[in-house]
């Protein structure tokens, strides 16, 4: 038998207090016993009954272990491109406290749940980048997502079509494209989105590569603050960024993708979590080990029967 807690100051002060107080109650029982002239043997039995009880009760804090049984433990792995939109209207603020903020918590708390996949993050407006190759570096990933701002390209606009592309490019250009399975995820608002080339949305289906399309912002939208004003187009109007759900949709049903939504009344990052952790993974690790599981509720049971017997049982121990 294993223990999976050593025995301690806790085991030792129980075991003390244990004997001090029925030491005491032994004292008074043949004090009292002795001047009715009578005698007390029968507190034997309740001292070996509770002194067993207390027995099992230690055993079960010490956590006791037996029974060795085998399981056999495997690691999925997953190649995943974060595809994030930078363009102008990601500052709209219809989704507190702007898009592009929400979507940076988000992606904090996607990688947070996935330590066993490489991921990377592709930036894009009207050009796309890769800011981070595939990576396991969860610190490093969580650091480049801190500095993602609007102004890091030097164009406007929203080039998902190219970004995707450029994506799905880096999944395939490893040495043997087939050995892990793949995924996009894209976060944008879809906004002035053009239909892509049927080669993108065939090659996408055809290896397996999943597309995950999260949806930010609202279709009524809001408009765009430049230096504390509303940014106005070149006629003089003002520009009100709109969720271009349409677009989204379409892209993500070409590809037999999924389709998110994220803004103030409605989150799916924990859905698209789920999704993508269920998601069939390449097999990357497996390996057999021996568990030896706290049996403590054993011992912790017969301790509350022999508590009961205990207490329906009565013994006499001197007469009057």
């Amino acid at each position: 038998m294993n223990w999976n807690y050593p025995f301690g100051s806790t085991e030792y002060f129980f075991i003390f207090f244990f004997v001090f107080v029925y030491t005491t109650y032994i004292i008074r029982t043949i004090r009292v016993a002795r001047q009715l002239k009578t005698t007390a043997r029968t507190i034997i039995i309740k001292l070996f009954l509770r002194s067993i009880t207390l027995g099992l009760l230690i055993i079960s804090l010490l956590g006791p272990s037996f029974g060795e049984a085998e399981r056999q433990i495997s690691a999925k792995g997953k190649d995943i491109y974060l595809v994030v939109d930078l363009s102008r209207s990601m500052d709209a603020a219809d989704v507190n406290p702007s898009r592009l903020e929400k979507v940076k918590f988000e992606l904090n708390h996607f990688i947070q749940n996935q330590r066993a996949n490489k991921i990377g993050i592709i930036i894009f407006s009207n050009d796309a980048f890769v800011q981070v190759p595939l990576t396991y570096d969860a610190a490093a990933l969580e650091l480049f997502i801190q500095s993602l701002q609007t102004d890091l390209l030097p164009t406007s606009g929203t080039n998902i079509c190219g970004a995707v592309e450029l994506a799905y490019t880096k999944l395939m250009s490893t040495t043997d494209p087939t050995s892990r399975s793949k995924m996009i995820i894209t976060f944008t608002d879809g906004e002035n989105g053009n239909d892509c080339s049927r080669s993108l949305y065939n090659n996408l289906r055809r290896f397996g590569v999943g597309n995950y399309i999260v949806a930010v912002g609202t279709p009524n939208g809001i408009s765009i603050r430049n230096q504390g004003k509303p940014l106005l187009d070149e006629n003089g109007n003002i520009v009100v960024s709109k969720l271009g759900t349409g677009f989204l949709k379409s892209f993500a049903g070409n590809t037999k993708g999924n389709y998110y939504e994220l803004n103030n009344a409605k989150n799916d990052i924990n859905k698209l979590i789920g999704d993508v952790t269920n998601a069939d993974g390449t097999l990357i690790d497996s390996r057999t080990v021996t568990v030896a599981s706290n049996k403590y509720y054993y011992f912790l049971g017969a301790a509350l029967i022999l508590l009961l017997l205990d207490v329906l049982i009565t013994i006499g121990t001197f007469r009057l």
